[in-house]
C-alpha cells in the first residue's frame, strides 16, 4: 500500500505541549481517571455521615371494613380506622471505631484514585511523546533526503553537461541516475512513514486520521540535551504512583485488620422516637415520646474472630510483600531508564561526530574528483554516507527525548509537565 504525502493543503502544526494536552483532553482513559476520583470523594462525604444520626419518618393508614370475626372479643364497631405516624432518631454512640475506620478508607480510596489519575496520565503522555517524537524524526528524514537528493540533481547536471562535451563516459552519468532513481524510491517510503505517523499522532490526540499534522519544535530544540546531575540515577520508586498505590494498599489492609476486630466489640446504640396514634372513637389522637438505648456484645462465635483476623493479617503481609517486590521491580526500572538514557547522549555524541567526519570525508573525495584521484563512485558513496550520517543523528535525538519522557515516567515526574 502506497500513501501519497497531502500537498497543497495546509497542515495543522502541534507543539509537544500542545500534543500532550489534547490527548489528555480526549483521552476516554484520563475522562474514566477523573470520575474514579470524583466517585471516591463522593463517597468520602458519604463517610462523613455516619457520624450524624439518621432521621427517618413514617405514617400510615389503616380502615377495616368488616369486624364481624371481632365480635367475640366484644368489639361491636362495623368498621375499624387507625392512623399513625412517627418520627425516629438514630445516633450510633460507639461501634469499635467502625466509622472513624471507614473515614480513613474512604480517604485512602481517593488518595488511590488520584495517584490512578497520575499513572495514566504519565502512560498517555509517553505513548504522546513517542508518536510525537517519531514523527519529528521521520520529518527530518525528509528534510535530510531532500538535500541529498539536490546535491545528487547539480552532479547529474554537471555530469550530464560533461558527457555531452565528451569529457565523460555515459556510464558515470548513468550512475548518478541510478542512485538518484534509488534516492527518490526512498523519498516515496519516507513520505509514506510520514502520513503513517501522522495518522498515529492524530489518533492518539483526538483528531481525524486524515488530517494532516506537522510536528513543530523550537528552534534547535531536537538538538538540545539536558544537563542532568549523575545524583539523579539514584532516584528511588517513592515518586511512583505505582507504589503509592500499592502503599495505600497496604495502610488499607491495616484498617481492614481494626475493621474485622471492630466487629466483636460491643456495640452501643440509642434512639428517639416522636409518634402519634389515633384511632377513632378508641383512642384520640395522641403524641408520644420515646428513647432507648442498645447494647451488643459479641460472647460465643467459636473462635470466628479469630479465624477473621489470620485473613486479615495474611492480606496484610501479601499487601507488604507486593510493595516490596514492586519496589524492587521499579528501581531495577529507573537503573535502567537512566542507563538508556546515559546510552542516548552518547549515541548522539557518536552520531555528530560520524557526521562531521562524513561531511569532512565528503568535502576531500569532492576536492579529489574534481582533481581527477576519485571516481564518481568514490564521490557517490562519500554522499551517500554523509546522508546516512545525518539520518542517524536525527534518529539519535528524536530517540533521546523519548528516553528522557521514559526515565521521568520511570521516576514518577512525567506526569507533572502537564500541570
Amino acid at each position: 500500500m502506497i500513501i501519497l504525502p497531502i500537498t497543497g493543503f495546509s497542515q495543522t502544526t502541534l507543539t509537544l505541549e500542545e500534543s500532550r494536552r489534547e490527548a489528555l483532553e480526549n483521552n476516554k482513559t484520563i475522562r474514566s481517571s477523573i470520575l474514579d476520583v470524583l466517585k471516591a470523594e463522593a463517597g468520602v462525604k458519604e463517610a462523613r455521615t455516619a457520624y450524624l444520626p439518621a432521621i427517618d419518618g413514617s405514617a400510615s393508614a389503616l380502615y377495616i371494613p368488616d369486624l364481624e370475626e371481632l365480635r367475640m372479643f366484644g368489639i361491636s364497631r362495623d368498621d375499624l380506622e387507625l392512623y399513625q405516624a412517627q418520627f425516629t432518631a438514630q445516633q450510633p454512640v460507639y461501634v469499635g471505631g467502625k466509622i472513624r475506620l471507614a473515614n480513613k478508607m474512604a480517604k485512602t480510596s481517593v488518595s488511590m484514585a488520584q495517584n490512578a489519575r497520575e499513572m495514566k496520565t504519565a502512560e498517555i503522555i509517553l505513548q504522546t511523546d513517542e508518536a510525537f517524537w517519531s514523527l519529528v524524526a521521520m520529518q527530518e528524514q525528509q528534510k535530510v533526503l531532500m538535500r541529498y537528493k539536490q546535491a545528487l540533481d547539480s552532479l547529474e547536471q554537471q555530469l550530464a553537461l560533461s558527457y555531452e562535451l565528451g569529457l565523460v563516459p555515459k556510464s558515470e552519468l548513468l550512475k548518478v541516475r541510478v542512485q538518484k532513481n534509488e534516492t527518490e524510491v526512498t523519498a516515496v517510503e519516507v513520505d509514506n512513514a510520514v502520513r503513517l505517523l501522522q495518522m498515529n499522532l492524530a489518533q492518539i490526540i483526538g483528531r481525524p486520521l486524515n488530517e494532516p499534522i506537522k510536528a513543530v519544535v523550537d528552534s534547535d530544540f531536537i538538538f538540545q540535551i539536558d544537563t542532568m546531575a549523575p545524583g539523579n540515577a539514584l532516584s528511588d520508586a517513592s515518586e511512583r504512583p505505582e507504589i503509592k498505590i500499592l502503599e495505600d494498599k497496604v495502610f488499607l489492609s491495616e484498617l481492614q485488620k481494626k475493621m474485622t476486630r471492630a466487629d466483636y466489640l460491643p456495640q452501643l446504640g440509642a434512639q428517639v422516637s416522636y409518634g402519634y396514634l389515633n384511632v377513632p372513637d378508641i383512642v384520640s389522637g395522641t403524641w408520644q415520646l420515646n428513647a432507648g438505648a442498645q447494647l451488643s456484645i459479641p460472647i460465643i462465635h467459636w473462635r470466628e474472630k479469630k479465624h477473621k483476623m489470620d485473613k486479615a493479617k495474611i492480606s496484610e503481609q501479601l499487601a507488604i510483600l507486593e510493595l516490596e517486590n514492586n519496589r524492587e521491580l521499579i528501581n531495577l526500572e529507573i537503573q535502567q531508564a537512566w542507563l538508556k538514557l546515559q546510552e542516548g547522549v552518547e549515541k548522539i555524541r557518536l552520531a555528530q561526530k560520524n557526521v562531521d567526519e562524513a561531511v569532512e570525508s565528503l568535502s576531500e573525495v569532492e576536492i579529489s574528483y574534481n582533481a581527477g584521484l576519485n571516481t564518481i563512485t568514490d564521490l557517490l558513496n562519500a554522499q551517500a554516507a554523509r546522508q546516512r550520517a545525518e539520518a542517524s543523528l536525527v534518529e539519535a535525538k528524536s530517540n533521546y527525548q523519548v528516553l528522557k519522557s521514559a526515565w521521568l515516567k520511570a521516576i514518577g515526574r512525567l506526569a507533572d509537565v502537564s500541570q
